[in-house]
């Protein structure tokens, strides 16, 4: 070891110092690769542990839940559940959401809020509730002591007291006695603040954001007087959680169900796996491509040290320590790398959490898992990840060229012979290879996900893009014979040149081909799906987005779709001579099979005389729909029914507050807002067999002639008093693309990088090519060449791999496209998107490619330039 380790440091090192910048290329391509694996780690980490912790804060020391079949429950339920408290504490609990608002008669809120912030209302029984969760109340800003349960019971009687947070109310500057607006719904509601919790128990949950209220006067701002979310239940000692939640299902009513408290955050958990699993796949693609710069890099060491390697050879030094000097190299520059992508994957993570936030529409887990990552650190287990895969993959890449190095005759190392002995015909094994790789592809695209994931699909993907890349020596092959015409006049002694470089060197350029050809194949692939996808969502708002104005509560977020709009704001807005119909839209979350699903109800006269859905299955589902109204059947979206494999004429039975009730799928109809599945009635069922819920949104169709901006601030004049949003069609279609254009940000941004990371493989190729190629360049300096000539020789080669590249990046991507497109995003989301060929993005992304792959050239080029032929002939 000792004498490895000064070879290393005299063989290895002392040649890194004297190459910066190829040593730099090497670790970043290997860092970016890094970076973006450890960036989706820490984001999947942060969103799912800040859930996790705000369930279990909130949650407290519940070991089961009560739970409505179909979300709230009649609380008269209660007198019969008074066999609860044989096996512990019981708490009645009603939570939901409201938005911080200006007070605009209370100065100090108004300086210090934060208009748009959502706060989570928890509506306890304090007496009862205190078993459960661990309250530190503090009464006064400046007093810190534990009340007791009279005075706290004493403090919410009055159904205008609100208790927050001494972090958030410490951070909006307001103190008890202040009073507090917080928009409910599409209603302001004012509070008086009598008291701070301190930042224990349910105070830490969502970075601080909870009130609580009395359970009477959160039913009330909440609009759900009588009803109930949920029973806490504390197990008493002795009582096994597995036995107890049996023993109590078997005696709850059908309008009941029993659950843990964890039961939120596993679904949580599988709504966003799928996503995450996507772009962990993607940034895998982006390791590969950074990995070929590890093969270049020790090739390039080889052809350098090909001398060296033959003197040490001479002296005595065996196989074995040629192949660890390498592959020590190669382990070296994985390091770095990955300590370097550490830090860019943590720069990284809070891109990634946002564009989870938009994709899976939780809006305060977002917040959450933000606020988690700028205070988290990197932990081992992401430092394990980084360095175990970056420096096995790394070792993996190295392995040929250090084998080669290892297997050198010291005469023939020393003479230079061997480069005489280099293939130049590509192998039948090759396109042989090529052909059962893409053959496996499609065979793994007709199985079906695992578990919700696309795991063969993804396989298939890397089958088709090894496929492709094995292609890369035939391809050569065939653009050399191609640039060897004679009918071709362009530049055409270099250009011979060129081309007879790369015919000679076809088996060491194939590897950086491939690797370009696979970061482009990539590119494509995405785009080729993003473009489609954008295309079908923007056909879709066109045929279902017909009203001329959207309602919406100001107070509602994805994460809370149960704000209402009230009846008397319905009345005035349909009281407008300008208004034809008006159509209302209610939501309603519950868990099927075990999965959350969303039980939606509209207005099917208006959706049959105004609106229009498109349908997947029938065609043509305006009879249907007719059939549906005052029917027990539904529509449902083409998620819920890929999920669940449901097609027109089944029946699902649906959780009703009265107990599971059938309903017949009467057609499957197109649905880009929801991942999760949509069963969509006509409202006259909704209240039949659910709570009378007021709508969460309202479509307003205007009559012919009404002019729309002057009717939408008529509407909003007239419901000025409710806290409604008015938006007009073309707006929300503006917004609808934001969202989209959003969400798929991330992966834009992987594209970069994978471009980046193969454009920094093309100048490290061209370099090992010079350098091997040294002696020819110095007889081509002999016989007349100008230095013009060889650097324009030089980016001819590069131009010249850039189009082998890019023409099996599109070929490649092409087929890939297909597999994203049909098999992984709709086992993913549930969605099918019409396919689109992008054919100017691809003329522009090819022209690009020569261009970027000219670029990159210049500086081998102009190495080439310098190497001076006499001095290179005595060294020789």
């Amino acid at each position: 070891m000792k004498a490895y380790f000064r070879l290393f440091r005299q063989f290895i090192l002392r040649a890194l110092a004297r190459a910066p910048l190829r040593s730099a290329i090497t670790a970043l391509g290997i860092s970016l690769g890094v970076g973006v694996m450890v960036a989706i780690r820490l984001a999947n980490a942060g969103a799912l542990e800040s859930f996790r912790s705000a369930t279990q804060s909130i949650a407290g020391e519940t070991s089961i839940q009560i739970t409505g079949a179909a979300g709230h429950f009649d609380e008269m339920l209660m007198a019969d559940l008074a066999w609860l408290r044989d096996y512990g504490h019981v708490s009645p609990v009603v939570t939901g959401f409201g938005q911080w608002s200006v007070d605009e008669s209370n100065g100090k809120q108004n300086e210090a809020s934060s208009e748009g912030e959502f706060i989570q209302i928890l509506g306890v029984d304090v007496l009862r509730d205190r078993a459960l969760r661990q309250y530190k109340l503090l009464r006064m800003s400046s007093e810190d002591r534990e009340v007791s349960a009279r005075e706290f019971l004493l403090l919410l009687t009055d159904p205008r007291s609100i208790v927050l947070t001494e972090k958030f109310a410490r951070r909006r500057r307001v103190e008890i006695g202040d009073r507090v607006t917080l928009t409910i719904g599409d209603a302001r509601r004012e509070f008086i603040l009598r008291g701070l919790l301190a930042d224990t128990g349910p105070a830490r949950a969502l970075d601080g954001r909870v009130a609580l209220l009395d359970i009477a006067a959160a039913q009330v701002a909440l609009g759900r007087a009588g009803f109930l979310d949920r029973i806490d239940v504390k197990l008493r000692g002795g009582i096994s959680v597995e036995e107890a939640e049996k023993r109590i299902a078997a005696r709850l009513p059908k309008e009941l169900r029993v659950s843990r408290p964890d039961a939120a955050h596993g679904q949580i958990e599988k709504m966003i796996s799928a996503f995450h699993f996507n772009l962990n796949a993607l940034a895998s693609i982006a390791l590969l491509v950074g990995l070929f710069l590890i093969y270049n890099t020790v090739s390039v060491s080889v052809i350098t040290r090909r001398e060296e390697v033959g003197t040490l050879r001479a002296i005595g030094a065996g196989q074995r320590m040629i192949l660890a000097l390498f592959l020590g190299e190669a382990a070296l520059l994985a390091l770095a790398g990955a300590a370097f992508g550490l830090g860019i994957g943590r720069l990284l993570a809070g891109l990634a959490v946002q564009a989870t936030a938009t994709t899976v529409e939780t809006f305060y887990i977002a917040r959450a898992a933000t606020n988690a990552l700028e205070r988290s650190s990197l932990g081992a287990p992401e430092a394990l990840m980084a360095f175990g895969v970056a420096l096995s993959l790394s070792l993996i890449a190295a392995a040929m060229p250090a084998l080669e190095a290892s297997r050198m005759r010291p005469i023939e190392a020393m003479r230079g012979a061997e480069r005489c002995a280099r293939s130049r015909r590509p192998s039948m094994r090759n396109i042989i290879a090529a052909i059962g790789l893409m053959t496996l592809g499609y065979i793994l695209t007709r199985f079906d996900a695992i578990g919700g994931i696309p795991v063969t699909g993804y396989f298939a993907t890397l089958s088709l893009i090894l496929g492709g890349a094995a292609l890369a020596p035939a391809a050569l092959w065939t653009v050399c014979r191609i640039g060897a015409l004679s009918w071709l006049r362009v530049f055409e002694a270099e250009r011979k040149m060129a081309v007879a470089n790369l015919r000679g060197s076809i088996p060491r350029i194939s590897i950086s081909v491939a690797a370009l050809a696979v970061s482009l194949a990539m590119m494509t692939a995405i785009s080729i799906m993003i473009a489609s996808f954008r295309d079908t969502v923007s056909y879709w708002i066109d045929q279902t987005l017909t009203a001329d104005i959207y309602v919406r509560p100001v107070a509602r977020a994805a994460s809370t779709a149960e704000s209402a709009i009230s009846e008397e704001a319905i009345s005035a807005i349909k009281s407008n001579s300008n208004v034809a119909a008006v159509d209302t839209f209610t939501s309603l979350p519950v868990s099927y099979d075990d999965n959350p699903i969303l039980v939606a109800a509209g207005d099917f006269s208006v959706l049959l005389e105004r609106g229009r859905l498109l349908f997947k299955s029938p065609a043509d589902a305006r009879e249907d729909i007719r059939k549906s109204i005052g029917a027990d059947s539904v529509l449902i979206s083409e998620s819920f029914a890929l999920r669940f494999n449901k097609r027109p004429g089944d029946e699902i039975l649906l959780p009703t507050p009265q107990g599971h009730h059938r309903f017949l799928v009467a057609a499957v109809y197109y649905n880009y807002s929801n991942t999760r599945g949509v069963a969509f009635m006509d409202r006259t069922m909704f209240e039949r067999y659910f709570t009378r819920l007021g709508p969460s949104s309202v479509s307003i169709y205007l009559k012919e002639g009404a002019d729309l901006e002057t009717t939408s601030d008529e509407l909003a004049r007239a419901a000025s008093h409710h806290q409604l949003l008015f938006t007009t069609n073309a707006s929300v279609r503006g917004e609808i693309v934001r969202i989209f254009d959003n969400s798929f940000s991330i992966t834009r941004a992987l594209e970069l990088i994978a471009i980046t990371v193969a454009a920094l493989g093309v100048i490290s190729t061209l370099i090992a090519l010079i350098l091997e190629r040294r002696a020819e360049i110095a007889v081509l300096r002999f016989l007349g060449s100008t230095r013009a000539q060889i650097r324009r020789m030089v980016v001819i080669e590069s131009v010249l791999i850039g189009i082998v590249s890019q023409s099996i990046g599109v070929v490649t991507g092409l087929f890939t496209s297909l597999v994203l497109i049909y098999v992984i995003n709709v086992q993913s989301f549930g969605w099918t998107i019409q396919f689109h060929f992008p054919v100017r993005f691809l003329i522009e992304s090819t022209l690009l490619m020569i261009v970027v792959t000219a670029i990159a050239a210049l500086y081998p080029a102009s190495q080439a330039a310098k190497v001076e032929a006499v001095r290179f002939a005595r060294e020789e």
